[in-house]
């Protein structure tokens, strides 16, 4: 099938683009940041610098004091990092595909610019791969320009691209393999690209597999561009299953040892409802049904269709059976991938209109439409980023930094530091072993500070204020509070 032909954009247009994407570029610069904070990004960030070290494990920092102790090494682990069975050293325990990227940056550009780049390029990649899908399915400039406005200003994709956290990039390869897979339609190298950009996703989230059959009807059933497809993702798949085997003691197995156990039936139609409820609100609503008017038109559009629904139902489908998906409008990240093909499908709907019911005022029409479409998105957006304080989400991470300064500047090198959320932190930012009182009870803390009192360490802790009375009852001393970072407490047990 060859691709539809589209007349070209106008100079203007193309112009009032460029424009409109740095200014979106501006944005993101002005508020993302990039540091280790909650187990996400400290999880990332750890393993990244694994990764540029030449590294795949850790070292499990534990008190020399300890040594010969009987001892539940889990109390010492930080967040974003596990301790395996059969394992002495610490591993990653998410994928490695967005680590990697911050790896690389961190390397070419030093650990402070580096991973910024790689988030905000990220993001500016995915809007702008958007709008190109957009065109490669012969859909009208002004259309296209909608469907990566709608993209650029989601709230959840803001969200998600103003830190450190791996469902832009994830996005970004979803979309960069829808795009190859159109352009492979008609060439060997685009379908090679395509399966490259697939392997790439999957390194980033390994439920981007699901993209696979969506991404081979897009393709079309010809056993040449199919087979450059494989070609492409094959350095990628056994990566991939190197690396599993080697620090999970399988090709198939993945840092989450045990996520199917948060899969269940019962879960599809509350979350079902979440999500229907908050893409209405984030998205011009209108946006979930237009699909049903590309029906229509379904006689030439009937693989992007299907191809389309695959790439984006899968996912979505997946994560309807997931335990925690509709726990908070945040959770809207892990159907992220799946937000680019809804959008596209959606157009085409338009389209569909356009060629049938408003045939005589079809000129005018695609760009009313378009704009009433970006209005719309920016005004959901505007809204919804202020009510739910999405640009505020870089000033709590941040907090996790600074604390860890503040730390750094009270503490001796050899401290014992007790924590949970900011060990991820911790383990980034110092030197210092961790303990984690979450997972302790008052005569394990007893048994430790006597050693490490007799050893002559002292203890810290870097605690939230919602942290504060589980951590003093599982950890009883005689604390004195010295600092504070936003919301986040440093304390030393005299």
């Amino acid at each position: 099938m060859s691709p539809i032909v589209r007349s070209p954009a106008p100079r203007w247009f193309v112009c009032l683009a460029l424009f409109a994407l740095a200014g979106y570029t501006v944005f993101l610069t002005g508020h993302m940041t990039a540091v280790a904070g909650g187990a996400d990004s400290s999880g990332y960030l750890n393993s990244a610098r694994l990764f540029a070290e030449g590294k795949t494990r850790t070292e499990l920092r534990v008190p020399a004091e300890f040594a010969g102790l009987e001892l539940n090494r889990r109390h010492l682990v930080p967040a974003g990092l596990e301790l395996y069975p059969g394992q002495r050293e610490l591993a990653p325990s998410y994928p490695a595909g967005f680590p990697l990227h911050l790896a690389l940056g961190g390397r070419l550009l030093g650990w402070k610019l580096g991973p910024f780049l790689v988030q905000l390029l990220a993001a500016v990649a995915a809007v702008w791969l958007c709008y190109l899908a957009a065109r490669e399915l012969g859909l009208d400039h002004a259309l296209a320009g909608a469907a990566g406005v709608m993209l650029a200003v989601f709230p959840v994709f803001i969200f998600t691209s103003i830190q450190t956290l791996s469902d832009t990039l994830a996005t970004t390869w979803a979309i960069a393999a829808v795009y190859f897979a159109l352009r492979g339609r008609t060439s060997k190298q685009w379908a090679a690209a395509c399966g490259a950009a697939l392997a790439f996703a999957v390194l980033v989230r390994p439920t981007n597999l699901l993209l696979a059959p969506g991404l081979v009807v897009l393709l079309g059933f010809d056993l040449r561009r199919l087979g450059w497809w494989v070609l492409g993702g094959v350095p990628g798949a056994i990566g991939l299953g190197l690396y599993n085997h080697h620090l999970y003691g399988s090709a198939f197995r993945t840092g989450y040892i045990d996520i199917f156990s948060s899969f269940g039936l019962e879960y599809l139609a509350p979350t079902a409802v979440h999500f229907g409820k908050w893409l209405a609100l984030f998205l011009p609503a209108v946006v979930l049904i237009l699909p049903l008017a590309a029906i229509g038109h379904l006689p030439t559009r009937r693989r992007e269709l299907l191809g389309l629904g695959l790439v984006g139902g899968t996912t979505i489908g997946f994560y309807l059976l997931c335990a925690f998906s509709h726990d908070a409008w945040t959770y809207l990240r892990y159907i992220l991938p799946a937000l680019p093909p809804l959008i596209l499908a959606a157009l085409l709907g338009v389209e569909a209109l356009a060629r049938g019911p408003a045939i005589r005022w079809s000129r005018r029409f695609r760009p009313v439409v378009a704009l009433v479409l970006t209005l719309w998105a920016v005004g959901n957006s505007w809204y919804w980023t202020r009510n739910l304080y999405t640009l505020y989400v870089p000033g709590y991470e941040r907090a996790y930094q600074e604390a860890v300064q503040q730390v750094r500047e009270r503490a001796p090198a050899n401290a014992l530091i007790l924590c949970c959320n900011t060990s991820g932190a911790i383990y980034y930012y110092t030197e210092m072993p961790t303990l984690l009182f979450d997972t302790l009870e008052p005569e394990e803390f007893a048994r430790y500070s006597e050693l490490v009192r007799q050893a002559g360490r002292p203890i810290y802790a870097c605690i939230f204020d919602i942290e504060e009375e589980e951590a003093m009852r599982r950890c009883p001393a005689a604390w004195t509070r010295l600092a504070e970072a936003g919301n986040i407490g440093i304390w030393k047990v005299e």
